[in-house]
């Protein structure tokens, strides 16, 4: 691309001539930063940590690796589920009002997790986790746009995507420490109090309802 910068679309081009100052004053924008720690570090940790520590926990509890392979794919299904009813919520309620509850089942998913052990019960649970991860990413992607001063969404997103790369590397080596030294429960009920932090931030911030809607 720095070769041959003809290859690139001319808006791009001009947008990169704008003088912007540093990516940290959309960091010091109150409503972008909490957006961008809510759903890239609390509920992309709740993911990944999933991803990561149901099988250790499955595993311990005796369930078979199909049973636990096929757990980790209700989360996707339930992702699948929600983001098609997504706009029928919208008529409804905000995107931070929706993104706010969503992080909150989350949390209530997470508690619950350590003192079931059926499969099946672990499986509807899952269901729930995914219901809520599932509505948070496009919704986090929304306000995002919104949110972002313009011609700058690109610089929002690597802000974003950061917040993802930091939670993939830092989530198994504490959360793994945490679980070694503390057990299943431990992990799960930090998570969980992740999660209410999280939505506690978003009810503190309040988001402009009429600035997420288009004009």
């Amino acid at each position: 691309m720095w070769f041959k910068p003809g290859l690139l679309p001319r808006t791009a081009i001009h947008a990169g001539k704008d003088k912007h100052g540093s990516v940290l004053e959309l960091w010091r924008i109150p409503n972008l930063r909490t957006i961008i720690v809510v759903t890239g570090a609390v509920i992309h940790s709740a993911q990944n940590l999933f991803q990561f520590y149901f099988p250790i926990y499955g595993h311990s509890l005796g369930i078979s690796a199909l049973a636990i392979g096929t757990i980790l794919g209700v989360v996707s299904a339930a992702a699948f589920v929600i983001q098609s009813i997504i706009p029928f919520l919208m008529r409804k309620r905000t995107e931070a009002e929706i993104l706010t509850y969503s992080v909150f089942i989350a949390a209530f998913a997470f508690v619950l997790l350590p003192f079931v052990a059926n499969p099946y019960a672990l499986a509807a649970i899952a269901f729930l986790l995914g219901l809520a991860v599932g509505c948070a990413n496009p919704l986090s992607m929304s306000l995002i746009y919104v949110l972002t001063p313009p011609g700058r969404v690109a610089e929002s997103l690597g802000l974003l995507r950061t917040a993802y790369n930091i939670t993939n590397l830092v989530v198994p080596v504490v959360f793994g420490s945490v679980g070694a030294a503390f057990g299943f429960s431990t992990v799960f009920l930090s998570n969980a109090s992740m999660l209410v932090a999280g939505g506690l931030l978003m009810r503190k911030t309040r988001l402009p309802v009429a600035d997420l809607r288009p004009k």
